[in-house]
């Protein structure tokens, strides 16, 4: 409502008080572009196609106060280069550790090393100057950016069952060693698996966690459009959910073949673990590195043997 001068009451009838349409429209713009930032932004968000992974890789290096120097996260970020050396590195796979195998069906029973005897390999490891590495460390060290402690292994765990934090995690802790952890992205945090906040707490304290897919589906088989979902959004989750490089893929049920190891280079991987077929660590086959399957109740002298 206006006076009979066209002047809203109450206001100085010397100044007229309507705002221009282009300063609306320039408000207009501000907000939006700034809604847009805050989403980018957002750690829930699936990054764009194109952004690299060294981009993030060196954000990585800031948030972990120099987890990786600019050298070791660029390497991280890119094929093997051909000086790569080889490395001996035994690589373990585990899957769950406690005193019972957990409800995930008649199979975990296989799977589930007893937590007595988890503990003793830890304290022969300890007690015969074997060291622990990551596969990120693995894969460093044959692009010779990194050296290797003496006598390295490498312990991975697949399906990322909740005991991995509530019993091998503390372990692990207590013992000085570090771990690989893959875990099936659409599980996390569903019951009997870790949650995000149990991963965050695990790469904090300089444990690994990597892509074992979205949805644990044999990779052979699937369509090349689901093969691509499985390997880009597992690896993308994982990145923003824990703060690390997806440099890493464990092969559900340890089924590859070149379409497979193909994709996973697409998808920005830079090796794979595969179950007990495959090839030692080596430069010339990164995508098929194979791992030593450790069974419950596995006598100490044959757990000795394979770490050797």
């Amino acid at each position: 409502m206006t006076t009979g001068s066209g002047v809203a009451p109450h206001l100085d009838p010397r100044r007229d008080s309507r705002v221009p349409a282009v300063t609306i429209l320039l408000l207009l713009a501000v907000v939006v572009a700034g809604v847009g930032f805050l989403l980018s932004c957002s750690p829930n968000r699936e990054p764009a196609e194109g952004i690299s992974l060294g981009l993030k890789a060196a954000a990585f290096v800031e948030s972990r106060g120099g987890g990786y120097s600019k050298a070791e996260a660029a390497a991280l970020a890119a094929p093997l280069p051909k000086d790569a050396v080889d490395v001996h590195v035994p690589v373990l796979m585990y899957h769950y550790v406690d005193e019972e195998p957990p409800p995930a069906g008649p199979y975990a029973d296989g799977l589930t090393v007893r937590t007595p005897d988890f503990i003793k390999e830890l304290e022969f490891l300890a007690a015969n100057g074997h060291h622990t590495v990551t596969l990120a460390e693995v894969y460093l060290a044959m692009a010779g950016v990194r050296e290797l402690p003496a006598k390295p292994v490498a312990l991975t765990f697949d399906d990322g069952g909740l005991d991995n934090y509530e019993v091998a995690f503390p372990l692990l802790k207590e013992y000085g060693f570090n771990a690989t952890f893959f875990v099936i992205t659409e599980r996390i945090g569903m019951e009997g698996q870790m949650d995000w906040d149990h991963l965050r707490e695990m790469v904090a304290a300089g444990m690994s966690v990597q892509s074992h897919t979205v949805s644990h589906p044999g990779l052979p088989g699937v369509s090349d459009a689901r093969l691509r979902s499985e390997l880009v959004e597992s690896r993308s989750v994982v990145e923003e959910g824990v703060g690390e490089p997806g440099y890493a893929l464990s092969y559900p049920s340890g089924a590859y073949d070149e379409r497979v190891i193909k994709a996973a280079q697409t998808a920005g991987y830079v090796m794979a673990v595969a179950t007990d077929h495959g090839v030692e660590v080596s430069p010339e086959a990164p995508f098929e590195i194979t791992r030593l399957r450790i069974q419950p109740f596995l006598p100490l002298d044959t757990f000795a043997r394979l770490v050797r």
